[in-house]
């Protein structure tokens, strides 16, 4: 059978479902009704209990005449071969042997061909006797015949295989929208398709345990396919295979060394530096470390899986961040010296008062108790004198250490 490219009209009567209404009356291919149904399937089983709907499916040529109608009840079953089902709507018929007038033709211009590879006098052709043309004619007639004979049935064959895949794959893609995974898997291995696409259907519908329970040598895809998904996904992901305890110890430990990358766990990715087992891995760990300003670690993990960028990048990263850390320290002195010399203009305004106040009391003072104030006020004088000289020092060393460390940065290269 050949599913064909010709468009025919399809009329869905008969029914209440959304999807036929809206398709109502419109050129499709054999294949685009087959899909359609399918797809319409899959969305009822997951709404209706089975045979609860129906639709009758007309099938019109251009000069709208019927071709085929059939009743088609829905739901089924999720693994139902529509294919099989709606075979009668599909009017394309294998190909016939050509009309004996195209024989004709081709054996004719064989002869054509053979009398000019093979060129002889007029007259020698004309002594052929009319017995041995016919022996000649017949011969090519057979060996063109059964050359047609074998084209046709190569091509037929080659059709009904591509009907047979396609037919398969229409029954895997029902089976995958319906979510049962591991039916579809079953399916697969009864349609004899490789491991690997078994694996690889599984991948692509995160089912990571399954995969690996598929094909226990599949653990480097499934890791592949798990790393370009976002963090909360890996760690759903990471976090299920763990718990599924289906990995030998070595994988126990990438798993491991991703969750603590996804969780910045820097000690234990410290301590499991010689466990990394990919350079992909390895260089989103140095990434994190020159994050943190782990720079050691990062040096050290880059001698187990060498990089030119990252190493460029962590050195020049732990560049900037001395630089940076010399420049902060210049600015936490000016800060320092800044404050201190407000204490130091504090003080000496302290002074300057007490200093006025002892002088209102030389002039002032009329009470018998004078010489004890003016005691008192000299004392305080020379307590604020002692801690403005405390301050001063204190203004000297901090200036003394900020042009220290601005010939640090102006040095730093």
């Amino acid at each position: 059978m050949n599913l064909g490219t010709k468009k025919s009209y399809y009329v869905f009567s008969k029914t209440d479902i959304k999807k036929f209404k809206e398709e109502n009356n419109k050129p499709l291919e054999y294949i685009d009704l087959i899909k359609l149904v399918i797809d319409t399937n899959s969305e009822l089983l997951k709404l209706y209990e089975l045979n609860t709907k129906s639709v009758e499916i007309s099938k019109f040529n251009k000069n709208d005449s019927l071709i085929h109608s059939q009743l088609l009840k829905l739901p089924l079953e999720a693994d139902t071969d529509f294919d099989k089902i709606l075979v009668n709507f599909n009017e394309t018929k294998p190909p016939k042997i050509g009309k004996v007038t195209k024989v004709d033709k081709a054996t004719k211009d064989l002869t054509v061909i053979n009398d000019k590879a093979n060129y002889i006098e007029r007259k020698d052709f004309e002594k052929i006797s009319i017995k041995k043309i016919s022996i000649i004619g017949f011969s090519f007639m057979t060996v063109f015949i059964i050359v047609i004979g074998f084209v046709l049935n190569q091509s037929i064959n080659r059709g009904n295989s591509e009907q047979e895949k396609l037919s398969q794959e229409l029954i895997i893609t029902q089976l995958e929208t319906s979510g049962n995974y591991n039916k579809v898997a079953q399916k697969m291995k009864d349609f004899n398709y490789p491991k690997k696409d078994i694996v690889n259907m599984y991948l692509e519908n995160g089912q990571f345990v399954n995969a690996l329970k598929a094909d226990k040598k599949a653990f480097t895809s499934v890791l592949d396919k798990i790393d370009t998904m976002n963090n909360k996904e890996q760690q759903e992901a990471l976090n299920e295979l763990k718990k599924a305890n289906i990995t030998s110890k070595k994988e126990s430990i990438s798993l491991d060394l991703r969750l603590a990358l996804l969780n910045k766990d820097i000690d234990f990715l410290k301590k499991n530096i010689k466990s990394v087992d990919s350079q992909a891995l390895s260089d989103r760990i140095v990434k994190l470390f020159i994050d943190e300003k782990e720079y050691a670690s990062a040096n050290e993990q880059l001698k187990f899986f060498a990089n030119k960028a990252l190493d460029k990048q962590a050195k020049q990263a732990e560049h900037d961040d001395k630089k940076q850390a010399l420049t902060n320290k210049v600015n936490e002195l000016k800060k320092a010296i800044s404050d201190t010399q407000k204490q130091l203009d504090g003080k000496n305004k302290q002074l300057s008062d007490l200093h006025k106040q002892l002088d209102d009391l030389n002039k002032n003072d009329k009470s018998p108790d004078k010489g004890k104030h003016v005691d008192d006020k000299n004392k305080e004088i020379d307590n604020a004198n002692k801690d403005k000289n405390k301050i001063s020092d204190i203004l000297k060393d901090q200036q003394g250490k900020e042009k220290e460390a601005q010939k640090a940065v102006d040095d730093f290269k």
